[in-house]
């Protein structure tokens, strides 16, 4: 114990709230003559480790230091000064307390390195216990055995106080107090990475991490079991590989499987393992986590390019996908799949492709229907590309995009009027053009009779009608006897063949059907209508007339 002033160290506390008074200070008390307390009640102060102080060869830890004030708060000072023992019942003056008290250690030539800088302890009073954290790291090398750990104490504390009539005045001292901890190393097993390897490492896909370990401490590491830890790269999927007895500088190897996460390159990552085991008393311990870097590919990386195929506004058709693995890895079992995003709506589950080797592409296609919103125009398709790793899990793909173009709706209009006389049954001509920029494959026209016409032969055959091509068609239509002449409008319709060999109908356009006046019955028919029961019986009265002659 170090301190600074001279004179008999005596004892003295008194229990209370820390009035901390440096240097002078003056408070009005009463009294008529001047007291003084001048007896020195310097703080005792040890320390020891609370709890446990058993660490182990690289091992990262904190303990509790209980620092304790063991002055006893009895004085052989005359306690009967009557304006002494006001201030220090008034006041609180802590006669004996260690106030401002800090803390250092000393680590030289230890097998440890203390982590903690100058600490703050504040006020120990007497009689009293304060806790403060001590973190330490063992070193790898540390050889077992109990080590001292100094540390410095330094405090204020009372030394004098002088009372009159008028004020009180406190002196302090500084002291120092030279103390110790002490920390115990055991033995024990310790792990370490000798080597890591991998096979099947990409983003996102399950593979296998391989590691060889050794224990390169002096103690056995019995019935121990290997732990992959995961992190923000790697979540392992399979655990505790039994390593039996590992002996001291003996290696063991292990294998994990792991899902990659949060990758962006291909590049070598840390990687931790740990080691459950018994130590030679047989209670159950464990290792530090060690680390190591396995390594990351690419795996398959994908181009992708987009062609459109009878994709028209209003209509089905499908998006050729055309994709390429620029990684290094093959990617088994590959398919495409279309995200949906308007004005397009995915009417398959996606295209298959095949097992696509690192340079290798393959093409598929994608049905989808284009919404009757949409523009002519080109539009950006979200693709996503999947495999199965070597466990047979699905890996997809980030979003990729292609450019798909959509062509204007399919389209047609009957460009001539066809004429029938009223209650006439006769044979029209209709000629229909195709004005869109696609062909009507295997096409059929049908008109829709309504009043006040009447068919049953309402279907044409026409074919194919590519884009600007006419076609003449014919129907037998008749016209009723009522009609009013004027124009009147049949609905016209073409019925196709998609690329998927699914028939399509497309919308109703107008076709022009003019009614004319009747032109009356034609003479000869009316002749030979009424003529003939004429002249019958013209013939019958003839031959009568005849009869009756020849009986008389």
């Amino acid at each position: 114990m170090k301190h600074d002033s001279a004179g008999v160290i005596r004892k003295a506390a008194v229990a209370g709230v820390v009035l901390l008074l440096i240097g002078s200070m003056g408070i009005g008390v009463s009294g008529s003559a001047a007291e003084r307390f001048s007896s020195e009640s310097v703080p005792e102060l040890d320390a020891t480790v609370t709890g446990s102080n058993v660490v182990t060869p690289g091992e990262t830890t904190t303990m509790t230091i209980a620092i304790q004030n063991r002055h006893d708060g009895v004085t052989n000072s005359d306690r009967a000064i009557e304006d002494v023992s006001r201030v220090v019942q008034a006041h609180g003056v802590q006669i004996g307390a260690a106030t401002g008290t800090t803390v250092t250690y000393d680590d030289d030539e230890l097998p440890l390195n203390v982590k903690m800088g100058k600490q703050s302890v504040g006020t120990v009073r007497t009689g009293s216990i304060t806790r403060v954290p001590l973190t330490v790291e063992v070193n790898e090398s540390a050889e077992p055995g109990t080590y001292t750990v100094p540390m410095d104490l330094e405090f204020s504390y009372i030394r004098d106080m002088f009372v009159d009539s008028d004020d009180y005045t406190v002196n302090r001292n500084t002291g120092t107090e030279e103390t110790s901890v002490t920390i115990r190393i055991e033995p024990d097993g310790q792990l370490a990475v000798v080597d890591v390897s991998s096979n099947g490492l990409y983003k996102n896909a399950e593979g296998e991490v391989a590691v060889t370990v050794r224990n390169t401490g002096n103690e056995a590491m019995s019935n121990a079991r290997l732990s992959m830890v995961g992190s923000e790269h790697f979540e392992p999927q399979s655990n505790r590989a039994a390593l039996g007895t590992v002996a001291p500088g003996d290696t063991r190897n292990a294998t994990f499987q792991a899902v990659v996460r949060g990758v962006e390159f291909a590049e070598s990552y840390a990687v931790g393992f740990r080691a459950a085991y018994e130590d030679a008393n047989g209670q159950p311990s464990e290792s530090m986590v060690r680390y190591g870097n396995v390594d990351v590919a690419h795996g398959p990386q994908y181009n992708v390019s987009v062609e459109s195929r009878s994709l028209y506004v209003d209509s089905t058709g499908a998006a050729r996908v055309t994709v390429t693995n620029t990684g290094d890895v093959a990617a088994t079992n590959a398919r495409v799949f279309a995200e949906p995003s308007r004005p397009f709506a995915p009417l398959s589950n996606g295209g298959q492709l095949k097992t696509l080797e690192p340079g290798e592409s393959a093409t598929t296609e994608i049905k989808m229907e284009v919404s009757d919103r949409a523009l002519a125009q080109s539009y950006a398709l979200p693709i996503v590309v999947a495999h199965d790793d070597d466990f047979g899990n699905t890996v997809r793909s980030d979003t990729l995009t292609g450019n798909v173009s959509v062509g204007p709706e399919r389209q047609f209009v009957v460009v001539d009027t066809a004429r029938i006389e009223a209650g006439a049954t006769e044979r029209i001509e209709l000629t229909v053009k195709n004005t869109g920029e696609s062909a009507f494959e295997d096409a059929t026209v049908r008109i829709n009779a309504d009043s006040p016409f009447e068919t049953d032969d309402d279907t044409a055959y026409v074919g194919k009608l590519s884009p600007g091509e006419q076609a003449t068609v014919s129907y037998t239509l008749t016209a009723g006897e009522a009609a009013t002449p004027k124009a009147y409008t049949l609905d016209t319709t073409v019925k196709y063949d998609n690329p998927f060999d699914e028939t399509v109908v497309s919308d109703v356009q107008p076709a022009t059907v003019e009614v004319t006046e009747s032109s009356g019955p034609s003479t000869p028919l009316v002749l030979t209508a009424v003529g003939v029961p004429v002249f019958l019986v013209a013939g019958v009265i003839f031959k009568r007339d005849q009869l009756r002659q020849y009986l008389r």
